[in-house]
């Protein structure tokens, strides 16, 4: 059962974070009858452990993207559960194939696909990455001396559900993507 929730079974090293989250997965499965039909689908692809600040950390789990629906569906109960199991913040993304720069050698004299391009990926990453919060807006920012600050704006009523784990969100964009985040809850006027 638990060979069949890792991802990748030609991979040859599996980290130990990844069997842990699989174990940690199948038990809330055995345990919880009401989201075992939505987990059963799910594999997971990839699990790291990034640091957040000076002895803080947070676990980003990619899974596999075709169970992206099912995985909506019991999110958060599931995000609950792992981070009591770990005491840590857990954030769970779908696996997406990075784009390499020789993107328009294989689309040569055609338009690339919008899905395809690395601002339309990177855009998912922020979604995913924020999912039970809805995003308002967007903006770039341009410190003097620094590179690009990309600002997001959460609904503040779904300031709850991820206001605890905001740093954690911030060190996770930054290991997928490279880039700085900034969240911000704006003011209901």
């Amino acid at each position: 059962m638990q060979s069949d929730k890792l991802g990748n079974k030609n991979r040859a090293t599996v980290n130990e974070i990844t069997k842990n989250l699989t174990t940690v997965l199948t038990r809330i499965q055995e345990n919880d009858q009401s989201i075992k039909k939505d987990l059963e689908s799910l594999k997971i692809e990839n699990a790291n452990e990034i640091s957040v600040g000076a002895d803080k950390r947070c676990y980003l789990v990619q899974v596999n993207e075709s169970s992206v629906k099912n995985l909506q569906n019991v999110h958060s109960d599931i995000v609950k559960k792992l981070e009591e199991h770990f005491s840590t913040p857990v954030v769970i993304v779908p696996y997406r194939k990075k784009i390499n720069g020789k993107l328009f050698r294989k689309f040569r004299g055609n338009k690339v696909q919008r899905d395809k391009t690395l601002s339309a990926v990177y855009d998912s990453y922020l979604e995913d990455l924020l999912y039970p919060a809805t995003i308002v807006g967007k903006r770039v920012r341009y410190p003097k001396g620094k590179s690009r600050v990309y600002k997001v704006f959460v609904d503040p009523l779904d300031k709850e559900s991820i206001e605890y784990k905001v740093n954690a969100i911030v060190a996770c964009y930054k290991g997928l993507t490279n880039r700085e985040l900034a969240i911000e809850f704006p003011q209901q006027a």
